[in-house]
């Protein structure tokens, strides 16, 4: 016949096998023992459970009894936080644990030690459900007691989940009105003179469009011009018959290259090294006929993931159109 205190005994000896074999949860069937609790905002607190002669279960929390409606839930709490007896005298006598430090005593950075503890106490409720949840899943709901167990505890996760947020604004409030303060106070330095000198550059436009303008005519008349001088030079060339007339071609072929190098073109510019600026050219789309643009990319990832966006809003609104459908699935809420 096993011994009431089996379980316990055998997940103080090894934690990690709690919720699995012989240690599987229950809802409503806690196991006689000691374990501890951490209090929201607090330490952690001792909690035992035992069955009574008349069958019915009892716990206390701190020395102090719990009502019968709250034992199975505190159970499922704590079941994670095994103890030995002599800890649970021990912190039942007001001595502590051995393995909790002391918390400081309230006054200076007493507020962020309660915010840290309200973090822990929430990240150990949410390790011991997911570990439990996780195994839960790995099977079929098979009765009406596992379905209801599933719904119990998605409410309790997403209790979890909603706390979380809370804390985490809570938290994140004073740096965000901080942020805030420091985002004024830059805004002006940070915005206004990157936005003076985007005008500056765009006042530059047309100068610098005239100045292109004229440097593309420069070097329209410097290629003609090279273009000249090197067929004079050719001409020269083949009619040299003396070392003179070979010299004098030499020299307009040197003046032709000269000319050539000349007919190169310069990018109009202003300012000085390090603050230089000078137009760039850039590509930009622009549709002309959309139908026709459409039908050419249809086909492309982007478009496609575009139209499935389209389509769920045009289903969530109940609106059809030509080439979709609305289909009713059944979801679990």
């Amino acid at each position: 016949m096993q011994n009431d205190w089996d379980k316990w005994q055998a997940a103080l000896a090894d934690p990690s096998k709690i919720g699995t074999g012989k240690l599987t949860i229950h809802p409503g069937e806690p196991w006689t023992g000691y374990f501890r609790v951490r209090r929201k905002g607090g330490d952690w607190e001792p909690v035992q459970f035992w069955r009574g002669a008349d069958g019915d279960w009892y716990a206390t929390r701190s020395g102090r009894p719990v009502d019968r409606e709250q034992i199975d839930d505190l159970f499922l709490s704590a079941v994670k936080q095994p103890i030995s007896e002599e800890a649970f005298d021990r912190a039942k006598a007001g001595n502590g644990w051995a393995d909790e430090p002391e918390r400081p005593a309230a006054g200076i950075g007493h507020n962020s030690g309660a915010e840290a503890d309200e973090y822990e106490a929430l990240r150990i409720e949410w390790l011991g459900e997911k570990e439990q949840a996780l195994a839960f899943l790995k099977k079929p709901i098979a009765s009406k007691e596992e379905a209801d167990k599933a719904a119990i505890w998605a409410r309790r996760l997403k209790d979890i989940a909603n706390r979380a947020d809370t804390l985490h604004a809570d938290e994140k409030a004073p740096v965000l009105v901080k942020a805030r303060k420091i985002d004024s106070k830059w805004r002006e330095l940070r915005e206004e003179p990157d936005g003076l000198q985007k005008l500056l550059k765009r006042h530059q436009l047309a100068w610098l469009q005239e100045q292109d303008r004229i440097e593309k005519e420069r070097v329209r008349a410097a290629a003609a011009e090279a273009e000249r001088l090197r067929r004079e030079a050719e001409g020269t060339l083949s009619k040299a018959k003396t070392p003179e007339r070979e010299r004098e071609a030499g020299e307009k072929l040197a003046a032709a290259k000269e000319a050539e190098r000349e007919a190169e073109y310069r990018r109009p510019q202003a300012g000085r090294t390090g603050a230089k600026t000078s137009l760039r050219t850039r590509r930009v789309g622009r549709i002309v006929d959309h139908d026709t643009f459409l039908a050419a990319i249809k086909d492309s990832q982007e478009i496609k993931d575009a139209a499935d966006k389209a389509c769920a809003r045009l289903a969530k609104a109940n609106v059809a159109v030509p080439g979709m459908e609305i289909v009713e699935e059944r979801t679990v809420v």
